[in-house]
């Protein structure tokens, strides 16, 4: 006697397999493209341009990475990048975490030795650092310039160090919120009339007397805020200047930043210079300190910096 059973389930079981086979290699081929698709996304090597209009090909994802400026650390860290960060500058203090990485000297005077020592797959450097970018080259390391003067070249440096890294999706989301940050900043301040629209005096340095120029980003970031400084057409970028030109513009408001070694000036102090008692930032006791990290570091902070500017300039619109 046949057993009808088996004779029938047997076809089934064929084809059930068949079934899985082909479900099987479907997936295999969804599996493969994916992971072709991913290679493709952050393929190596990459070829990405600098701030000085190099191209600059890295071979290989960097897993050991050196940044020359206090900038590039922070852009390092805030894109998630703070662990394959192998060395910085003495100067490199945030975030936290950046002061127990190990230092290769100072910003300006960088050693050569200690960077080839350890070994980089990148470095970032910027436009100050020309003679030691040549021997870095030398030596074969890769080297990178990073040196934004906008906050929209801040936000593309962003998405050049990431793209550098292999973590170009991550620029985005990070991106956008500080734009949208930035964004309101202008929204608030669209409709004041250029004639309403208060008069700055930027107090870099005090002895002597220095400010900003053309192309800077504190210079910007006053204009951004809705400000107009009273340096703003001067070529020089950190030009000194005199107790006469800023008695002369009489200007409504003054900022100032110092930096990390000078010695705190109170607004006591600035108010009481001689011949100064006049001018209408002392008349109407707006002087005001903004952390210098904010407005001189070409990083995320500079948001920061942009809101803080903001608020000295319109503390009703700003509270």
């Amino acid at each position: 006697m046949i057993n009808t059973k088996f004779c029938l389930g047997k076809p089934m079981a064929l084809f059930c397999l068949l079934i899985l086979v082909l479900i099987s290699l479907s997936g295999c081929k969804n599996a493969a493209t994916q992971s072709t698709m991913a290679s493709k996304d952050g393929a190596f090597p990459v070829t990405v341009t600098d701030d000085l209009g190099r191209k600059v090909t890295i071979k290989a994802e960097p897993q050991r990475i050196i940044s020359l400026a206090p900038s590039n650390t922070e852009v390092l860290f805030f894109l998630g990048l703070g662990d394959r960060v192998v060395g910085v500058t003495t100067y490199c203090d945030y975030p936290e975490a950046a002061k127990v990485i190990p230092k290769i000297g100072g910003f300006k005077d960088p050693s050569l030795e200690k960077v080839v020592a350890l070994k980089p797959d990148l470095v970032f450097a910027t436009g100050m650092h020309a003679q030691l970018i040549k021997q870095l080259e030398d030596a074969g390391l890769t080297v990178l310039v990073i040196k934004p003067n906008t906050i929209d070249g801040i936000f593309n440096s962003f998405k050049t160090i990431a793209k550098a890294a292999g973590v170009e999706n991550k620029t985005a989301p990070l991106t956008k919120d500080l734009q949208d940050r930035v964004d309101a900043v202008n929204k608030k301040i669209a409709s004041i009339p250029d004639n309403q629209r208060p008069a700055v005096y930027y107090e870099m340095w005090y002895e002597p007397l220095m400010s900003v120029g053309k192309n800077t980003l504190i210079s910007e970031t006053i204009k951004l805020a809705g400000g107009k400084s009273i340096t703003a057409d001067l070529a020089e970028q950190y030009p000194q200047i005199s107790e006469e030109i800023i008695i002369e513009k009489n200007p409504d408001v003054l900022i100032n930043s110092y930096g990390h070694d000078a010695k705190k000036v109170t607004p006591e102090e600035i108010a009481a210079r001689k011949g100064w008692n006049e001018l209408s930032f002392v008349k109407n006791n707006r002087i005001y300190t903004i952390e210098s990290d904010c407005l001189t570091i070409a990083g995320p902070r500079i948001v920061d910096g942009l809101e803080k500017m903001a608020q000295c300039l319109y503390p009703d619109l700003f509270k």
